[in-house]
Protein backbone atom coordinates (compact mmCIF):
# COMPACT_ATOMS: atom_id res chain seq x y z
CA UNK A 1 0.00 0.00 0.00
CA UNK A 2 1.22 3.67 -0.81
CA UNK A 3 1.26 5.81 1.78
CA UNK A 4 0.74 9.52 1.59
CA UNK A 5 4.51 9.70 3.10
CA UNK A 6 6.00 7.22 -0.02
CA UNK A 7 4.45 10.12 -2.72
CA UNK A 8 5.75 13.07 -0.78
CA UNK A 9 9.37 11.15 -0.55
CA UNK A 10 8.79 10.20 -4.38
CA UNK A 11 8.48 13.59 -4.93
CA UNK A 12 10.88 15.56 -2.42
CA UNK A 13 13.71 16.66 -4.84
CA UNK A 14 11.37 18.40 -7.04
CA UNK A 15 9.41 20.12 -4.35
CA UNK A 16 12.64 21.43 -2.45
CA UNK A 17 13.84 22.21 -5.57
CA UNK A 18 11.04 24.16 -5.94
CA UNK A 19 10.72 26.05 -2.88
CA UNK A 20 14.51 26.96 -3.04
CA UNK A 21 13.35 28.54 -6.73
CA UNK A 22 10.71 30.39 -5.11
CA UNK A 23 12.82 31.68 -2.28
CA UNK A 24 15.18 32.81 -4.45
CA UNK A 25 12.52 34.91 -6.20
CA UNK A 26 11.21 36.83 -3.28
CA UNK A 27 8.51 34.82 -2.15
CA UNK A 28 8.51 35.37 1.72
CA UNK A 29 6.74 32.49 2.32
CA UNK A 30 9.06 30.15 0.59
CA UNK A 31 12.17 32.05 2.52
CA UNK A 32 10.32 31.94 5.75
CA UNK A 33 9.84 28.66 5.23
CA UNK A 34 13.42 27.61 4.06
CA UNK A 35 14.85 29.65 7.19
CA UNK A 36 13.10 27.50 9.52
CA UNK A 37 14.46 24.54 8.51
CA UNK A 38 17.98 25.76 8.16
CA UNK A 39 17.38 27.57 11.19
CA UNK A 40 14.66 26.26 13.45
CA UNK A 41 13.38 28.29 16.14
CA UNK A 42 14.27 27.71 19.25
CA UNK A 43 12.43 28.56 22.62
CA UNK A 44 14.96 30.45 24.67
CA UNK A 45 15.18 29.48 28.39
CA UNK A 46 14.63 32.46 30.05
CA UNK A 47 14.96 30.89 33.73
CA UNK A 48 12.08 30.71 36.13
CA UNK A 49 11.61 33.62 38.40
CA UNK A 50 11.00 32.46 41.66
CA UNK A 51 11.07 34.16 45.52
CA UNK A 52 12.56 31.41 47.57
CA UNK A 53 12.40 31.42 51.14
CA UNK A 54 14.58 32.61 53.80
CA UNK A 55 17.29 30.49 54.74
CA UNK A 56 19.01 27.45 53.82
CA UNK A 57 17.28 25.94 50.69
CA UNK A 58 17.56 21.86 52.07
CA UNK A 59 15.87 22.37 55.62
CA UNK A 60 12.52 20.29 56.02
CA UNK A 61 10.81 23.56 56.08
CA UNK A 62 11.81 25.35 53.38
CA UNK A 63 11.32 22.50 50.95
CA UNK A 64 7.67 22.11 52.33
CA UNK A 65 6.98 26.12 51.42
CA UNK A 66 9.40 26.05 47.62
CA UNK A 67 6.56 22.73 46.96
CA UNK A 68 3.43 24.64 48.27
CA UNK A 69 4.54 27.62 46.19
CA UNK A 70 5.26 25.50 43.29
CA UNK A 71 2.11 23.86 43.03
CA UNK A 72 0.08 27.26 43.76
CA UNK A 73 2.27 28.92 41.01
CA UNK A 74 1.12 25.95 38.61
CA UNK A 75 -2.66 26.40 39.14
CA UNK A 76 -2.77 29.99 39.29
CA UNK A 77 -1.03 29.74 35.62
CA UNK A 78 1.69 31.27 36.60
CA UNK A 79 3.81 27.94 36.28
CA UNK A 80 3.66 25.67 33.35
CA UNK A 81 3.82 22.14 34.74
CA UNK A 82 6.54 21.60 32.89
CA UNK A 83 8.24 24.71 34.32
CA UNK A 84 7.73 23.45 37.98
CA UNK A 85 9.03 20.21 37.24
CA UNK A 86 11.83 21.02 36.15
CA UNK A 87 11.95 23.62 38.63
CA UNK A 88 10.88 20.67 41.20
CA UNK A 89 14.17 18.75 39.94
CA UNK A 90 16.79 21.71 40.17
CA UNK A 91 15.49 21.97 43.57
CA UNK A 92 16.15 18.40 44.83
CA UNK A 93 19.61 18.18 42.74
CA UNK A 94 20.44 20.91 44.57
CA UNK A 95 19.38 19.66 47.93
CA UNK A 96 21.26 16.51 47.33
CA UNK A 97 24.49 18.25 46.36
CA UNK A 98 24.16 20.21 49.92
CA UNK A 99 24.03 16.96 51.51
CA UNK A 100 26.46 15.11 49.72
CA UNK A 101 28.83 18.34 50.84
CA UNK A 102 27.66 17.77 54.26
CA UNK A 103 28.03 14.48 54.21
CA UNK A 104 31.74 15.34 52.99
CA UNK A 105 32.64 17.62 55.12
CA UNK A 106 31.41 15.31 58.22
CA UNK A 107 33.51 12.94 57.17
CA UNK A 108 36.99 14.87 56.66
CA UNK A 109 36.11 16.41 60.41
CA UNK A 110 36.20 12.94 61.74
CA UNK A 111 39.43 11.58 59.88
CA UNK A 112 40.67 14.62 61.91
CA UNK A 113 39.99 14.04 64.98
CA UNK A 114 40.95 10.38 64.57
CA UNK A 115 44.13 11.40 63.18
CA UNK A 116 43.94 9.66 59.59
Amino acid sequence: MTTPRDILDQHANAIIEKLIERALAGDLGAIRLCAERIIPRTKQDSGIHFNLPEGRIDSGENMLQMANNITQAVAKGEMTVDEAEKFTGFLKRQRWQIDEAERKKQDEERKRERGW
